[in-house]
Parts: structure tokens; sequence; C-alpha cells
């Protein structure tokens, strides 16, 4: 018998984080984030994402095993910004069971409506600043950092329960060894007649370089419909995530008079070090990963943008050439772009001048109450 609860101490959280061991247990495509991360993204005391929204958490149990989990969640920063009382759900996991699926939906639906919420969308961990999305198309390979995995089972039960699509979102691959000839040839015409220069990240200057990214994010950000403000707590604590593993050579800032336009960030795929670890540092964990990401090859472009009033000057191309030459240069052979929203038609034409295939797609699904 299946028993829904939520969240209410210690080791109940410890139950909610563990859940996904036993989904996945024989999947070999998915990684374990570090359970210590884990721990803190969900400490309402340390992640400052709840300094502007709620939550509650409710696990599963078919007796003493948690087999399913689900957060319901308010932001106030996106119902701010867009008007509109919306909650979230995410972090769902569930065995292929609709009954499961169907009460851990209504404990998360039960719990929005009580808030006032017009509608509830979802997958997003806790945001569309960090998870988000459902896979619906692209199974077969590991997750890459910070991108969403589920078994294809998840698709119908919640389509089932009546979650209807919202927004897609796409990852591109690029995995060809050279660039397109023609955008060799046209990159130096667009730095000049754009007139803006392109530098990398600053890591002496870390503090004031994170702030600078934080207000272009915010900036471009805003052409995707799941938007919702960073705030400077937010993009302090993800810097010090990325701080540990970000290159400076694959980080760029674009500038036109002295004054950041543009920013594009990319990292090493640091799941390929994490998947050894199993989700523990220690004992041996720390070693697998240090060991691992000596193999680490691929990227991903996390972020690109540029703030309105400076695009169509072809920063985005030139953020992309540079990066594919540094990462050549460093060892990459390949790299995501993810995720864009199905709407942002500039960025996804963008890959495909690239030469880049959209290989995933991650749904939002939305849900009236």
């Amino acid at each position: 018998m299946i028993k829904i609860r939520p969240v209410m101490n210690k080791n109940d959280l410890g139950d909610f984080v563990r859940t996904p061991y036993h989904i996945y247990k024989y999947d070999e495509n998915w990684v374990a984030p570090l359970r210590s991360s884990e721990f803190k993204k969900l400490d309402r005391q340390i992640n400052p994402f709840f300094q502007h929204a709620e939550s509650e958490l409710f696990v599963a149990r078919r007796g003493r095993s948690s087999v399913g989990r689900i957060a319901a969640i308010m932001d106030r920063s996106f119902e701010e910004y867009h008007g509109e009382r919306v909650a979230y759900w995410g972090w769902f996991e569930c065995e292929n069971d609709r009954a499961m699926s169907t009460a851990l939906f209504d404990s998360a639906v039960d719990w929005a409506q009580k808030q006032g919420a017009t509608r509830i969308i979802g997958p997003l961990s806790p945001s569309a600043n960090d998870v988000a999305g459902l896979l619906v198309d692209g199974f077969g390979s590991p997750p890459v950092l910070m991108m969403s995995y589920n078994p294809p089972h998840y698709i119908d039960l919640v389509e089932r329960y009546g979650h209807t699509k919202w927004k897609d979102l796409y990852a591109w691959l690029l995995d060809k060894p050279d660039i397109p000839e023609r955008l060799e040839t046209i990159i130096p015409k667009l730095i000049n007649r754009g007139r803006f220069t392109i530098r990398n990240l600053k890591k002496s200057d870390w503090d004031r370089e994170i702030e600078r990214a934080r207000v272009i994010y915010n900036n471009f950000e805003q052409v995707n419909s799941i938007y919702s403000p960073m705030t400077e707590a937010e993009f302090i604590a993800l810097g010090k995530e990325l701080k540990m593993i970000v290159d400076p050579d694959l980080v760029f800032f674009a500038e036109v008079d002295g004054e950041p336009v543009g920013l594009s960030i990319t990292v090493p795929d640091f799941n390929i070090a994490l998947k050894p670890a199993n989700g523990k540092l220690f004992p041996t964990g720390i070693f697998k990963i240090l060991k691992a990401k000596k193999s680490i090859s691929f990227a991903r472009v996390i972020t690109m943008g540029v703030v309105e009033g400076f695009r169509n000057r072809g920063i985005d191309l030139v953020f992309y050439y540079k990066t594919y030459l540094n990462g050549v240069k460093k060892g990459y052979k390949s790299a995501e772009l993810s995720w864009v929203d199905e709407d942002n038609h500039a960025m996804n034409n963008t890959a495909i001048k690239l030469g880049a295939k959209k290989y995933k797609t991650y749904r939002i699904y939305e849900f009236k109450l």
C-alpha cells in the first residue's frame, strides 16, 4: 500500500533525497547528483532561492521504502515578473505506477490550490534557473551538467494526469570537427561592423564579474517564457558552485564602449566526473571524481545571450566561434548547447547555422487549477 506524506524532519528529507536511487537502480545513464549538494539545495535556510519562495515536499512510501517524491513550489519572483500566481512542481520521481503518480500530483495540486495558484507548471527543480523540463525526446544517453533526466514512462504518467504541453526546451549537439567555412569568413566582418569587443572572464575580479554576469543574464533571459529573475544572493551561490569547474577561457563577455552587453558561459560536462562517485564524496568518491575529471572531453554551453538593443550584431556567433576555438585547444571534442526555449528563434537559428543538431527535447507542462 502506498502512502504519501509531507517531509516533516531530517529523516524524511533523507528519504526524499535517496528516492532516485530506487528509481534508477538499473539505469546506466542516470547520474546521481552529490547528496550534499541536494541537501543544500533543498534547505530553506541555506538556498537563497527560498528567500522569495516556499515549497512543500512529499514522499511516497511502500512500507518503509521511499518509492516516489514530488515538490510543490511557489516562486514570488516569477509571480511578480509575470503578474500571475503560478505554482511549480519539481523533483518528481516515481515508479511506473499510475496510482502512485496520481497521488503525488494530487498532493502538489492540493498544496498549490491552497496557495491561491491559478495553474501549476513543471517540472522545475526548483526553478528555470536550475534543472528544468521533462525529457520527452532523445533518450539513450546521460544528461549533461544541470540538465534533467528521467525514464520514458514519466511522459505517460504526467500526461495521463492531465498535464499538457506548455513550452519545449531544446538541447543542440555540436559534434562536427570544423566550424562552417562561411562562418569562418564572416567573423572578422561581424566584429568590425558590430563595434564590440569580446573578452574572457577575469577570475581575479570574480565578485564584480559575477555581478556583471547577473545583470546581463537577467536582461537576456527575459525572452524565455519560464524566466524568473535571479537575485544577487542566488547568483553568488551559483557562482560558488561553478567556480570549482569553470574555465575562464570558455567564459566570455561582449562589451560596447567598455560596457558589458553579452555573456557566454561554457563549462566542462562535470557529470562525467560525478557519475563514478554515485552521489557520495567520501570516503572514495572524491578520488573517483578527480580521476574521471581528466577524461572530460564534452562541454555544455550553459547560457548565452545579448542584452536588448545590442542583438542582431552577430555577437552570439562570435561567442560560439571563440568558444569553439578555445574548446578545441583544451581538448573538447563536442558540446551541448542547452537549453533553448522553442520560441527563442534567434538562438535556435544560430545553432542551426553552426551545424548543430537538435538531439534532445525537454518539456514544461501546465495544469490549470
